[in-house]
């Protein structure tokens, strides 16, 4: 048996395909039989794997990525995440008889268990020019395109037309348990054409709500346990770059376990928080120890994992630390593009603050 590492098998060519190719969901691989002899080195340039979805059936998907094992007169193609219980895959044969079939995985029986478990920005007050979401699952989801998942709706039940950008295959983190879903920069943005014809997509003064539609499938081919829906209302946009002169930190005394806290002025983008700050001692290394995001994105607590000793420290912030409007220390999200060009953006920051004894 030889295998075929291929990323995406989009290159078609023009060989002959027979009329009886066949093609089957086998043991969780597809399984192709029927192709004609000779040049079978090149078959897996031949085909192609894509999720299928009846509601937009001629949609360009992106393939699915996998490896191609050639044996004998069968050619199989192994997806890197297993298929889907409950979706369907279209699997497509080029040539001079192209042929395609529909593939449906079936779905499991058993008791829809996964919920959406957390959704940031968690506070209900967002910006105008709010960027981006992100929604949390309990356990892995499927895949796929989320946003077919998702709406936004107005105060008065109007659903909002095309307030995201339409990438939506692409914002899984690594376990499928994360789903970002991006407001259309476009729109966001002042001075961009989407946003001169259509505003923004959530307004000032006004309320909403980001429905989840319970017939999103887990990993396992189950629908979420319930539907989910966060409710928020829109104040002015923020377009001030980040200031750390604005944060309060609140330093412990030397011996003790307490954390170091760090008070925002706003609440940040969570997911980016939770890898932008670190501290390190007067040597320039690193602390080791745990930290905890809450009040709405406002606060860092960092708990060491030794106790504090006196002495001088920093919070080191990494320059990627943004804001819900996509604001970063000295530079807004709202950049005039006949501005001169600004000198490359400052990779780190490091803030002093100082471990000393506590009084008796």
């Amino acid at each position: 048996m030889r295998v075929l590492t291929f990323a995406v098998a989009s290159l078609f060519s023009t060989l002959a395909t027979a009329s009886d190719v066949r093609i089957a969901l086998v043991a969780g691989t597809v399984e192709i039989t029927g192709l004609p002899p000779g040049e079978d080195d090149r078959w897996a340039e031949l085909v192609r794997v894509t999720v299928h979805d009846e509601r937009t059936p001629n949609a360009h998907r992106p393939a699915v990525v996998g490896t191609y094992e050639i044996e004998g007169d069968v050619l199989r193609f192994r997806p890197i995440f297993a298929f889907a219980p409950g979706m369907s895959y279209r699997v497509e044969v080029e040539g001079a008889e192209p042929t395609s079939t529909i593939l449906h995985v079936p779905a499991n029986v058993g008791v829809p268990v996964t919920r959406v478990d957390r959704v940031f920005p968690s506070t209900d007050l967002l910006p105008e020019n709010q960027l981006k979401v992100y929604i949390h699952f309990s356990a892995s989801m499927s895949g796929g395109d989320g946003l077919r998942f998702v709406r936004l709706v107005d105060e008065n039940g109007n659903e909002v037309l095309d307030p995201f950008l339409p990438l939506g295959e692409h914002f899984w983190d690594h376990d499928r348990r994360r789903y970002t879903i991006f407001f259309d920069p476009g729109r966001v943005k002042r001075g961009i054409l989407p946003n001169e014809q259509l505003g923004r997509p959530i307004q000032e003064g006004k309320r909403y709500r980001l429905l989840v539609d319970p017939d999103w499938r887990d990993a396992q081919g189950l629908p979420l346990a319930e539907a989910f829906e966060k409710s928020f209302r829109v104040g002015e946009a923020d377009e001030e770059p980040l200031d750390p002169a604005t944060w309060s930190l609140t330093a412990p005394g030397a011996g003790a376990r307490e954390p170091f806290i760090v008070d925002f002025a706003e609440p940040l983008d969570h997911e980016i928080l939770v890898r932008a700050l670190e501290v390190e001692d007067a040597s320039g290394a690193f602390i080791s120890g745990q930290h905890e995001i809450s009040r709405n994105e406002t606060r860092w607590s960092f708990s060491p994992s030794e106790p504090w000793r006196e002495g001088s420290y920093h919070l080191v912030v990494l320059g990627i630390l943004e804001d819900l409007a996509g604001n970063r220390i000295g530079r807004p999200f709202e950049v005039d593009v006949f501005e001169a060009v600004r000198p490359e953006e400052q990779q780190s920051y490091r803030i002093p603050f100082a471990v000393v004894p506590v009084s008796r």
